[in-house]
């Protein structure tokens, strides 16, 4: 029975929506039939094929075969594997034939965005970011190779492992969520190259582990963009990984595989499976949600 209608009472007038009207009814009484009539169930749903779970699926899998990368980089020159001048000199190459390409890219847009672009990233303003990033790297690698000399290699690992989880969630996929953070996340691999850029044995080697890190973490997700992470990039990521993962450890290699597997095709497979459980409800008691904040001016 309707809250406020005494059994066997007079018949009142139907409840209304209103406040400018006083109403036989308390303050916080609301027809259900009124109260529901708003209600809606999964609102835009779009339901999502096998191909597109995996396309989504491959875009955390590039990433997780790029944090791989970089921890199979540290491996090899913490044991000696790899001098760091010859790693310097590959990412220099790379990086520069990356920023040729990146550039031309941006002059293949119309003349309109390019000159719009060309006003935000002139060659002169990469430049100085290169050269400052040089200039100051070098010059704190010392003291950012000292800095945790106090903490053991085993809590570094740990700490590191932790941090990249971390980066790895709060990374942005390309999916608007509260829990996407870009600052977040690239402060959480930086933090994790700073640990691991501890163990190595020169403040020149880990002078040129976190300008890797700066490469993998900060600037070739921009480039990576541009193509919206082909899974061309992430089959080269992979093959890469698994080849000189077998060449440290098979067990190695296998974990990898097996997280290869799940993040590609398990999650896919069971998110296609259950996503006809999805259930969300929206009516008129859900808080407003400010669909543009950065239109908002205070």
């Amino acid at each position: 029975m309707p809250q406020g209608v005494p059994p066997g009472g007079p018949k009142k007038k139907p409840w209304r929506k209103i406040l400018y009207e006083k109403q036989a009814y308390p303050d916080n009484y609301t027809d259900h039939n009124i109260f529901l009539k708003d209600l809606k169930k999964n609102i835009d749903f779009h339901e999502v094929s096998f191909l597109e779970a995996c396309l989504g699926a491959n875009l955390v899998l590039q990433e997780f075969c790029t944090v791989v990368f970089f921890a199979v980089v540290y491996m090899y020159m913490v044991s000696r594997w790899i001098e760091s001048w010859v790693l310097l000199y590959g990412m220099t190459f790379t990086g520069f034939v990356c920023f040729v390409f990146y550039r031309c890219i941006r002059l293949g847009k119309t003349p309109q965005e390019f000159t719009i672009d060309r006003k935000k990233h002139s060659l002169g303003h990469d430049v100085r970011t290169v050269l400052t990033f040089i200039a100051f790297g070098q010059l704190f690698s010392p003291v950012l190779h000292t800095l945790t000399d106090t903490i053991s290699t085993d809590t570094i690992h740990t700490m590191a492992f932790l941090m990249f989880i971390v980066h790895l969630v709060f990374f942005d996929y390309g999916v608007p969520a509260a829990i996407v953070s870009k600052s977040v996340s690239l402060s959480a691999a930086i933090f994790a190259s700073i640990c691991l850029a501890s163990r190595l044995a020169s403040a020149s080697e880990a002078f040129v582990l976190l300008a890797l890190a700066t490469q993998l973490f900060a600037l070739s997700p921009i480039l990576r963009n541009l193509f919206n992470h082909h899974p061309i990039i992430t089959a080269i990521l992979f093959l890469i990984d698994l080849h000189f993962l077998l060449l440290i450890s098979s067990v190695g290699a296998v974990l990898f595989l097996s997280a290869v597997f799940l993040i590609n095709l398990i999650c896919p497979v069971l998110f296609v499976k259950y996503q006809k459980h999805k259930d969300n409800i929206y009516g008129p008691w859900d808080e407003a949600v400010v669909k543009d904040v950065d239109n908002i001016r205070f």
